[in-house]
This record gives structure tokens, C-alpha cells and sequence, in this order.
């Protein structure tokens, strides 16, 4: 090249980014955040660029994001926010249901992606005590993580940028005098006309926040090509077939068949679509918004966990059948995998009369027990009931619900004061940190087993039992990988129970 050409190459114009090429040109997600470290890329997920896209179009207001799990739903925000926080610096604000939620998403999500984004690090100030957890100023904006419980920061600040996540457990005000969080918080982007509120959540009851919030945007679905016919469809959760030789009776499942025979079937043309096809359906795939009389400005996006380029057809189709036997239903699988809200169905419904209490009491002479099914599909959470026991073996409802984390299980113990050894965990999923938490907490871990029965001898006799004698389990096998000092136990008790002879059991109080 002459010299006169070089010198006229300084001045063109570079090819501004989109955000989506901003974002793969400039972040870098660690193993300390993410499965899958390396530079950020779309390649596997590129339904997240239409939003991506709308954090810099001054003719949006408002995104709503009902995903399904690990469809990178947070992690395309985060990307989002880094734009803005790089290229259009403005104020910023990201709610959580709880401080103690946001002050880990902050230390363990945002934070290292600002280390490893050189973009985002130069935007750092040289007084580095003006990063902190859950307050930040950079060069050129400032960002704050705040939870819906605390009323006083979410009505302290002015911002342009707001995120929104898990919104359906939010705070709603009902126990003190202030408005509920989501008013509070949408409250502070009242002073920029151009700003942008993102609202996220997996969704409940049809009467949910997000819901509501989906229904009045325009309703986009992702609709991607059969590669059989070339028909666009969205994807369906009653299209994932399987082999029907595989059910063993009513309630039992070859699940190793079935995890290798699904598929999903094409609506139009009824090709087998296998788990190999979808990477190249979702590159052709495009967002259709279906509801025209959507608010101007509002954008609302439904995908369901059939699309995560990592999850399987047959991966789901097991938790479906496992969830459909499981004490707690499907709720969990149409919430968290479908992203669509739980509805009753009245021909489903079992006639409960209510007792003459109040949730949440412990009366005298009574004993609280509580139960934990460990969940992993979707990221670990568990479902949790606390009981009341009287010593004529009759039992109330004390609460019931989803715990998010180890501590969640401890709190909510020490909440209702259920003594160590009355807490039992499921150990047939995530074994070792069930055996390993059960350990440092003195808890129990359970684990349900086929047996009709077990042995025992009892004097000169052998009897039968529908549980066997508390063995021990070690989270290490056998291996010393870190200290156990403060533990309760060295090993913790784990409780075999027979499956088919509970359920009778259960039944008979139906």
C-alpha cells in the first residue's frame, strides 16, 4: 500500500459493531461464571441477538424475557450490560428478590467479566474503592445490584437502565408500608425518556408478574425450519416423542431407552427431528411477534428449554416422567422447562378440606420435620416441605416451597426450629453434596429404593421392614480432600426406605 493510501485508511470510518459482534469481540466468559469458558459467542445461541440488539434501539422501552432453563437467558443480559456500560454509559440498576442473591450474582458474575473484558476494565476508575460489591462507579456511569427487599435503595437513585430478574418473587410490599419492589424500582427511569427496563423471571401462576408483562408486549416466539419439509414451527413441548416399549408399568420407565429413542416430530410433515439437527435450526430460525396490539415499545420474548443447544430431547423427556411421578408434579418441568405458568386442571384437582390453623404455627407438644427433594436439572434447587408431628402420629402442613441454595435449607430449618436430625435429604440426585451438606449440618440423607422390603432380625426372628438400618455415607468415598473440623459428623446416616411399600402406605391415608 502507498503511503498516500495508508494515510487515507485513518480516516475511513470503521464499520460500527452491532451488539451481538460488540460483545463477541470483546468478552470473554471464565470458567469461574460459566460451563462453557472461551470468548462469547452466538454461534449455539443465536435466538439471544434480537435482544441483544434491543439494548441500543432508543425505540424500545421495555423487554421481557420468559426463558426456559439454560437458555443463556442471564448470561444475555449481562452481555447487554456490559455494552452499555463500554459504549453508551448511562446509570444503571439490577434487582434481584434478595440482597444476599445480588450481592453474589455482583461478586461472582458481573465482577469477573469486567476483570476479563478489557473494555469493561479500562472503564474502571484508578480509585478502586469506588468498585465495590453493590456499588459501582466506573469512568463513565455507575451501576448498583440492590434486592426487592430493600425499599430505601430501590427509591434512592435516578436511572436509564434497568434489569429486572426473577421478578416473580419480588417483594410486594405487603409487609411494610412501601410500595411493592416493582413499582419502587420502575419508579427511578421516570427521568429518562430513552431508558430501558429488562424484566425476567420464570413464570408461576397465569397471575404471575411476568405473565402479565408477557401478554402486554407483542409476544415473540422463536420459529425455526423442519429440515425435512422446511416448515417453521416453534417448538413444542407434546412434539418430543419417544419409544413406547419402554415403559415397564404405570409408573416405571426404562429411562436409558428413553432418553436414546427421542425425538421430536415435525407438525407439519411428521419427520423425526434428532438432537444432532437443532444447531443448524436454530441458526435458520428467526422471532415472530403474534400479538399486533402489543404496547408500542414493549418486546416480549417466550423460549422454552427445548431450544438449549445443550439439553437433550431425551434428557427432558426423563425429567418429564420423573417430574409426572414425583410427589410434587410437573409444576417444576412446566415452570422452569416450558417457561409457561401452572395451571389447575379441575378434573385433576383432589378435594382438600383446610384444617382449622394457620400456616407457619408450631403448636406445643408438636414436632417439626422437614424433607428436601434435591433437584439438579435446571441448576440445583430443591423442594422443601416442613411438617408438624404429634405424638399420635398425625402431621400439618407447616410450609412447602423451592430453596435455592444449601444455606436456603439451613435458614428455613432454623426458621421453623427443626432440630439437625430432623432434616432429611434426598440423596438419589447430586449424592455426594447431599452426603457432604448432611455432614457439616448433622442432617439425614434418604435414599428410596425398589425393594419391596428389608430384613432384620429381631431376637430369633426375621422380620420385615419397609426401611432399612441407618447406614453411613462419605461424600469422599473414602478420600480426605479437605478438612472435616466443626463438622457434625465425619459420616452422615443415610436411610433406605422401600418405594412401593410407602406409597401404600401414603395411600391408605387418602
Amino acid at each position: 500500500m502507498k503511503t498516500e493510501e495508508r494515510i487515507k485508511s485513518l480516516f475511513v470510518p470503521r464499520k460500527k459493531l452491532s451488539i451481538p459482534e460488540w460483545c463477541e469481540a470483546n468478552l470473554t466468559l471464565s470458567a469461574r461464571v460459566t460451563n462453557i469458558p472461551g470468548p462469547y459467542s452466538t454461534i449455539l445461541t443465536p435466538y439471544v441477538k434480537e435482544p441483544l440488539e434491543a439494548f441500543g434501539n432508543d425505540s424500545i422501552r421495555r423487554v421481557t424475557l420468559v426463558w426456559g432453563a439454560q437458555t443463556s437467558k442471564t448470561t444475555t443480559i449481562l452481555a447487554g450490560l456490559a455494552y452499555k456500560i463500554a459504549e453508551e454509559p448511562c446509570p444503571a440498576l439490577w434487582v434481584m428478590p434478595s440482597e444476599m442473591l445480588a450481592r453474589s450474582f455482583s461478586e461472582t458474575r458481573w465482577l469477573p467479566l469486567v476483570d476479563d473484558c478489557p473494555a469493561l476494565a479500562k472503564e474502571k476508575p484508578i480509585d478502586t474503592d469506588k468498585i465495590k460489591i453493590l456499588e459501582q462507579h466506573f469512568r463513565r456511569s455507575s451501576l448498583w445490584f440492590t434486592g426487592s427487599n430493600s425499599p430505601s435503595s430501590l427509591a434512592s437513585r435516578s436511572i436509564s437502565l434497568l434489569c429486572l430478574d426473577e421478578v416473580d418473587k419480588f417483594s410486594d410490599g405487603s409487609s411494610s408500608k412501601e410500595a411493592g419492589a416493582l413499582q419502587l424500582a420502575e419508579a427511578r427511569v421516570a427521568t429518562y425518556p430513552n431508558h430501558l427496563i429488562i424484566s425476567t423471571s420464570t413464570p408461576t401462576t397465569a397471575d404471575s408478574i411476568i405473565w402479565a408483562e408477557w401478554l402486554k408486549g407483542d409476544m415473540r416466539f422463536y420459529f425455526v425450519p423442519c429440515p425435512h419439509c422446511g416448515h417453521k414451527q416453534k417448538l413444542l413441548w407434546e412434539q418430543v416423542k419417544w419409544d413406547q416399549s419402554a415403559k415397564l408399568s404405570d409408573t416405571e420407565w426404562d429411562f436409558g431407552l428413553v432418553k436414546s429413542s427421542a425425538f421430536y416430530e415435525c407438525v407439519e410433515c411428521r419427520g423425526q427431528i434428532r438432537d444432532g439437527q437443532k444447531t443448524k435450526m436454530l441458526r435458520d430460525g428467526e422471532w415472530i411477534a403474534t400479538n399486533p396490539k402489543g404496547e408500542p415499545g414493549r418486546r416480549s420474548y417466550h423460549l422454552n428449554g427445548l431450544y438449549a443447544p445443550w439439553v437433550t430431547f431425551g434428557s427432558l423427556a426423563v425429567k418429564w416422567l420423573q417430574d409426572k411421578n414425583g410427589i410434587l408434579g410437573l409444576q417444576d418441568f412446566v415452570n422452569r422447562i416450558l417457561a409457561e405458568p401452572w395451571l389447575e386442571h379441575e378434573t385433576e384437582r383432589v378435594e382438600i378440606k383446610p384444617g382449622a390453623y394457620k400456616m407457619g404455627e408450631i403448636r406445643m407438644g408438636e414436632f417439626p420435620v422437614m424433607s428436601c427433594d434435591i433437584q439438579e436439572a435446571g441448576g440445583f434447587h430443591a423442594w422443601a416441605i416442613v411438617r408438624a408431628w404429634d405424638t399420635e402420629g398425625k402431621s400439618r402442613l407447616v410450609w412447602a416451597g423451592r430453596l435455592e441454595t444449601w444455606g436456603d435449607i439451613q435458614a428455613k430449618a432454623e426458621e421453623f426450629s427443626v432440630k439437625a436430625a430432623a432434616v432429611f435429604c434426598d440423596s438419589g440426585d447430586q449424592t455426594r453434596d447431599v452426603y457432604l451438606n448432611c455432614c457439616k449440618n448433622g442432617w439425614i440423607a434418604l435414599v428410596g429404593s425398589d425393594k419391596t422390603s428389608f430384613s432384620e432380625i429381631v431376637g430369633n426372628a426375621k422380620v420385615q421392614r419397609p426401611y432399612a438400618r441407618i447406614a453411613n455415607g462419605d461424600p469422599f468415598s473414602g478420600k480426605q480432600t479437605m478438612s472435616k473440623d466443626g463438622w457434625k459428623w465425619k459420616l452422615c446416616p443415610v436411610w433406605r426406605w422401600s418405594n412401593p411399600a410407602i406409597k401404600d402406605i401414603l395411600a391408605n391415608f387418602l
